[in-house]
């Protein structure tokens, strides 16, 4: 890349950076022979010398022949830095963007019948960044849930969850507990599983064999404060 192709992805124009990178290389110059070094045509070459002046990357030297001297390209890296913190702001700005456009792109509901249907969904909720609250049904433990919760946790993720706690799903909490779940309390349930995943929620009706996935901001929001209310008063698992 040139040294005027930077010069470009820093506001400069491309005859304000062919002017001011010949300034640089040969030193103290009169307009016609920066237009010769540029290649600037010499009927422009004055309103991009003003233009640069007025940015601060040239001075005027006020001899009989009026003559141009550049000003020291450390200016260069002031303007750099800013554009870096403007980037950084805006890959911020992309995030909220991206999210927006999954949310509007994608299905606001999905609905399936059969385990296989549960499974395939579950695959379609984005990975929780906030919150990653369950009402669990079985308990069911696969090593790579583990993982994808362990990477949760480790981002800052609120996870949390009730379940039933009988015979048939006392093996698998403990397995869940063992690996340091550790936000998980007794709830009666007779046959729903609820998760709720930043402003996505999945219910499955166990009995209805059916399983929906709902992906609107204001209904998670209920649902979440819904869960949480029932969290504070569920009993602990020891």
């Amino acid at each position: 890349m040139e040294v005027e192709e930077y010069l470009l992805e820093l506001g400069l124009t491309k005859n304000e950076a062919l002017a001011y990178n010949s300034l640089i290389q040969h030193g103290k110059l009169g307009a016609g022979e920066i237009s010769k070094y540029s290649g600037v045509s010499y009927s422009r070459i004055y309103d991009v010398l003003a233009s640069l002046e007025r940015k601060g990357f040239i001075k005027i030297i006020p001899e009989k022949s009026k003559k141009f001297v550049p000003q020291s390209p450390d200016q260069l890296n002031e303007i750099l830095s800013k554009k870096e913190e403007s980037f950084k702001l805006f890959r911020e700005k992309i995030k909220s963007l991206k999210s927006i456009y999954e949310m509007r792109t994608k299905d606001p509901v999905i609905l399936g019948y059969g385990k296989n249907a549960f499974y395939k969904i579950i695959k379609e909720m984005n990975k929780a960044k906030k919150i990653d609250y369950n009402i669990k049904w079985t308990s069911e433990y696969r090593p790579e849930w583990e993982a994808q919760y362990k990477e949760g946790v480790k981002k800052g993720v609120d996870n949390r969850v009730l379940c039933r706690y009988d015979g048939d799903t006392t093996e698998n909490i403990h397995k869940w507990k063992n690996a340091g779940r550790k936000k998980i309390k007794k709830f009666g349930n007779k046959g729903v599983v609820v998760s709720i995943v930043d402003n996505e929620v999945l219910i499955t009706l166990i009995n209805q064999n059916v399983t929906f996935l709902i992906r609107d901001a204001a209904f998670s929001d209920v649902m979440s404060r819904l869960f949480l209310d029932s969290y504070k008063n569920a009993e602990e698992i020891e």
